[in-house]
């Protein structure tokens, strides 16, 4: 009888292990119907055979025991994955987020870095910088260090007051003398040129190939830039080559001049010399939209922003310096 018992035990384990196989996803509430399905099918293989299925309870209880913590320590670790699955997928999410939001933030912060935004000036902010002190002696011999706020301030005055020298001296990109412009050779022709841009347009006279003016248009013009007598000499303005007829007092073109593309400049300083002569600094460059250019190489200043302030790229520009002397222009310097 032990030895039947132990085939029946060896029968009922394999039997488990072929129902596991086939069932991997049993549930907890289907229980009852399965171990009832297993004692009926028990109870008539053993009935045939005469024997007493009271034997066999505490084996059916343990079985069924062991199968619900089986399935519902399964069911619990299921669960306790997913909810660390899902915990780990939000945090990768936020942290994700956090870092989109910290790239924008420090693109935003070098964007306006490089559009000037915080610069003092373009801001119109004081400083919060401890005050420096400037202690002046009251010496002969020393006139003590330069005060750097009475120095703008008087820097601001003279701009204010002598800017306007500026007005009269117009130039342009298609000129046919920029290198001797930007070199700082004031030679006659460029002097004519300049007198050129002041005389009223309705005294030019022109036709489809050819233009002229008369020799006392070009004198008056002349006389408020230059503090001289007007050498007449034949000269070019944007490619058309105006020839000086000294028996017609007149200059005439056969050619149509290029467009007009003047320069855009900026005071960057103002002095005063001990002779009274006004030096005036600019940088000055081509602007075209939201585009700035090199006058001399034409090179694109890739950096500048529409409406920002010349001084910023001078070293990318051009800087001249205008000489004058009783209101008239005198020299040009590099």
């Amino acid at each position: 009888m032990a030895k039947k018992d132990k085939n029946e035990l060896k029968e009922i384990k394999e039997v488990n292990k072929e129902e596991n196989l086939k069932d991997k996803d049993f549930r907890i509430k289907n229980f009852k119907d399965e171990i009832d399905k297993y004692i009926k099918e028990r109870v008539k293989e053993q009935t045939k055979d005469g024997i007493n299925i009271k034997e066999y309870k505490e084996q059916i209880d343990k079985y069924a025991k062991e199968r619900v913590e089986v399935e519902t320590s399964s069911q619990t670790v299921k669960t306790l994955k997913k909810q660390l699955s899902s915990k780990k997928c939000a945090s990768g999410i936020k942290s994700f987020i956090i870092l989109c939001l910290l790239a924008c933030i420090g693109y935003g912060v070098y964007y306006l870095y490089k559009d000037g935004y915080f610069d003092e000036k373009k801001n119109g902010t004081k400083c919060n910088c401890q005050e420096t002190k400037y202690d002046v002696k009251k010496d002969d011999d020393n006139k003590g260090e330069t005060d750097p706020k009475k120095e703008e301030t008087k820097k601001e005055d003279l701009t204010k007051k002598y800017s306007y020298l500026l007005d009269n001296i117009i130039f342009d990109l298609n000129s046919n003398y920029t290198r001797d412009y930007y070199n700082g050779n004031l030679t006659n022709e460029i002097k004519e040129y300049l007198a050129y841009k002041l005389i009223d347009k309705e005294d030019i006279m022109s036709d489809d190939d050819s233009s002229y003016f008369e020799l006392s248009d070009l004198e008056t013009a002349y006389t408020t830039l230059f503090n001289e007598k007007l050498n007449p000499t034949s000269f070019k303005y944007n490619n058309a080559a105006y020839s000086y007829l000294e028996s017609k007092e007149m200059f005439v073109a056969s050619s149509k001049p290029n467009p007009e593309k003047i320069i855009t400049r900026e005071i960057i300083n103002v002095e005063k010399t001990d002779d009274d002569e006004i030096v005036i600094t600019t940088v000055e460059g081509y602007v075209d939209g939201d585009k700035l250019y090199n006058i001399l190489t034409n090179k694109k200043i890739t950096s500048y922003k529409a409406g920002t302030s010349l001084s910023k790229y001078k070293n990318k520009l051009n800087v001249i310096k205008y000489t004058f002397t009783d209101e008239h222009l005198s020299k040009i310097t590099k």
